[in-house]
């Protein structure tokens, strides 16, 4: 019995921070994206241009590839949790500064705090879960976690559209900046210090702390491209599908329109059944190989051949949900590659992959539609994918040559 009531009061425990830590995550991506929507109000709020704009957007990534390794670092130094529940209020106060005092020089400020409150996310989300949940269900965790986040990418639009369309962009960014805050609350009242005693045995305290010189190990160096090349090839794709759709078969604007919606909500089912895949297979790369590599060829199928409309609606679509169906076995490959007590660390370093690529796909992308080759942006997609399944393969051979983790 009392076996029984322990098993039920870990099951409970595993809930509660997969619901924190997921809900963070949800609001990281609202955060990161929450300006796009607004652009033009935000212009004529601040009297300012889209160059400038731009120019704080970009400022945001590079603040957030250049701290989010030495964060990682600070997250199994002294805790995930703490430094969860900071970003979280770094970054709605950021928001809610910007819509009290509208001005250039608060949106730059912000947009530097925002970025680093953006790399505490991935290493303290990793951190958390890695140490706190159960082996048996550690790639459905990631999975839900990963949902949550691109759950975060499609609420955010709709939710800034409609404060502003009824408060204007102030209102928009003042609602914005009070989600951060509110998520951190469960943090500080659910007892999770308690809970955090047995991560920090598992993060900080149980084994020696590697240098950071040490952690730049050639399967961490690996992953870090591995992130890169995955962020471009769904990213190169995600920005300018619309607009090659468009240029590549005359396709009307409210149907290219829906295949980005189609193509991103599929991910986002991919991502959450990605998780269940991820706990019933021993070798990680072959669903990486299996999903990218579909997804490869039905992009490269779109851009070679006419299918029409619907057909293509359905193709992005399948694809979509394939590219996600890969990433919780992405997370898993990382945490495998992982020294005892650096998980943190070692996410913050491999995620910052993401940056490298939203900064490079943007430029990338753009090159091909200037040009006129608007079909080079499915067919340089599905290159990375494929650079990406022979990293991933790679990673996964290194995972498997360390000694299992407990």
């Amino acid at each position: 019995m009392t076996t029984i009531t322990d098993a039920t009061t870990h099951s409970r425990a595993e809930i509660r921070t997969l619901g924190e830590v997921s809900a963070a995550h949800l609001v990281s991506h609202i955060y990161w994206i929450a300006f796009v929507p607004i652009l033009p109000d935000l212009r004529e709020l601040l009297g300012v241009s889209y160059t400038d704009l731009a120019s704080a957007i970009t400022l945001m990534n590079l603040i957030s590839a250049l701290t989010q390794a030495p964060i990682g670092f600070l997250c199994d130094r002294i805790g995930p949790r703490v430094l969860l529940v900071s970003g979280l209020c770094l970054g709605g106060l950021s928001f809610l500064a910007i819509g009290v005092w509208p001005s250039y020089p608060i949106l730059i400020g912000a947009a530097i705090a925002i970025g680093l409150a953006n790399a505490v996310y991935h290493p303290a989300d990793y951190s958390i879960l890695a140490a706190e949940m159960s082996e048996s269900r550690m790639g459905r965790a990631f999975s839900i976690h990963a949902f949550m986040g691109y759950l975060g990418f499609a609420v955010a639009p709709p939710l800034m559209l409609a404060a502003s369309h009824f408060g204007g962009a102030r209102l928009a960014l003042a609602l914005c900046g009070a989600i951060g805050p509110l998520v951190a609350l469960p943090f500080l009242f659910d007892g999770g210090a308690a809970r955090g005693r047995g991560a920090r045995s598992k993060t900080a305290s149980g084994a020696p702390r590697a240098s950071a010189l040490s952690l730049l190990t050639p399967p961490v160096v690996l992953l870090t491209v591995m992130y890169t090349t995955l962020s471009l090839g769904t990213g190169v794709l995600q920005t300018f599908m619309i607009v090659a759709l468009g240029d590549l078969f005359h396709m009307p604007r409210d149907i290219a329109d829906w295949s980005l919606t189609l193509f991103m909500s599929a991910m986002v089912a991919g991502v959450l059944a990605g998780g269940f895949v991820a706990d019933r297979v021993k070798r990680q790369s072959i669903v990486t190989s299996g999903g990218f590599g579909l997804s490869a060829a039905l992009i490269v199928a779109v851009a070679t051949f006419e299918f029409g409309p619907y057909p293509t609606l359905a193709l992005m679509a399948l694809a979509g949900f394939l590219a996600g169906l890969i990433m919780p076995s992405r997370d898993m490959l990382t945490r495998a590659a992982s020294p005892p007590g650096a998980v943190g660390r070692v996410f913050g370093i491999v995620t910052t992959g993401f940056n490298f690529g939203g900064m490079a796909g943007p430029l990338i992308g753009a090159w091909f539609i200037d040009h006129r080759a608007p079909s080079g942006i499915f067919y340089i997609s599905a290159v990375f994918m494929a650079i990406t399944i022979a990293l991933a393969i790679q990673a996964d051979a290194n995972g498997r040559r360390q000694p299992e983790k407990k």
